[in-house]
């Protein structure tokens, strides 16, 4: 393989295999078609079978034990040799043709730096995990609301130009708390209707609350501004339904899911308090 490829698609995850199957299963074939590469940032130690990764071309492994998925994605970042780099997560399943979709996008887009798309909800079975879908995507929920300018596209469907990349390592949480939101809030990211992907993730009721904790400590902490204030709980419910432009497209189960996603608000408000205060402490090596 040559020294600079199509297109480099991180994973970061911290589950054993086999966790990982169902996302590669999907990856793999669109990643060979397009000549690109697979980076799996592992804070397991075994979120790959030996035998399947020593046996694929396209697919590198960058093992951490106890290692977060933010530090995964920014040493995966560090070895991406794609002009593109695509982030997508252990739990999502991305389209047939999400690699095509990616490079398809950026083609007809030249003045972008980076792409995104709808998230579709996998995990319908209860009201929180509703709450929790909409809590954390519910802006790229289709049809995705274009006018809203504060939410920035999710991992789970995400891809910039290596060119947005500076010199030098890459600080943890810096791709997900930094530049994904600073290329959003610049318009130099575009929203593609054809670039899909379905999240998959159900962590039970009091899962889901400690999730959103730690989403939110995870997010102030990381970044250590000293003008970092927390965001209170209605603020953040509040810009949650204003990005989703509304609640008419929502099933009547997503809207009964509501008053729950209000709770995860409180949750994650928490959670920004303390690490505005305390830093990110073990939350970080805690999400999924």
């Amino acid at each position: 393989m040559t020294d600079r490829i199509t297109l480099s698609v991180i994973l970061a995850t911290i589950e054993p295999w086999p966790d990982l199957a169902n996302c590669l299963e999907v990856l793999e074939p669109q990643v060979a078609a397009v000549g690109g590469e697979i980076i799996v940032g592992d804070g397991h130690g075994e979120a790959l079978d030996a035998a399947k990764a020593a046996s694929s071309e396209r697919l590198s492994w960058v093992r951490m034990p106890g290692a977060s998925v933010f530090e995964l994605r920014a040493r995966a970042a560090e070895r991406a040799r794609g002009d593109i780099i695509a982030m997508t997560e252990d739990h999502v399943l991305v389209a047939h043709d999400w690699c095509a979709q990616v490079l398809e996008a950026f083609e007809r887009n030249p003045g972008a730096d980076s792409v995104t798309g709808p998230v579709l909800n996998g995990s319908t079975g209860s009201l929180i995990d509703w709450a929790n879908f909409l809590h954390t995507f519910g802006a790229f929920y289709p049809p995705v609301n274009r006018h809203q300018g504060y939410l920035c596209p999710p991992v789970a469907n995400f891809a910039f130009r290596r060119s947005v990349l500076g010199p030098g390592p890459i600080a943890t949480g810096w791709l997900e708390l930094e530049l994904n939101p600073r290329l959003f809030l610049e318009g130099r990211c575009h929203v593609s209707d054809g670039l899909t992907a379905t999240h998959v993730q159900s962590h039970g009721f009091w899962g889901t609350l400690r999730a959103h904790y730690d989403n939110g400590r995870s997010t102030t902490g990381l970044r250590a501004r000293a003008d970092e204030r927390g965001r209170g709980p209605w603020k953040l419910f509040r810009q949650g339904l204003d990005a989703m432009g509304g609640t008419r497209k929502l099933t009547p189960a997503a809207r009964a899911s509501l008053p729950l996603m209000f709770v995860l608000s409180c949750c994650h408000a928490a959670g920004e308090a303390v690490g505005v205060r305390a830093g990110p402490g073990e939350s970080p090596a805690r999400l999924r």
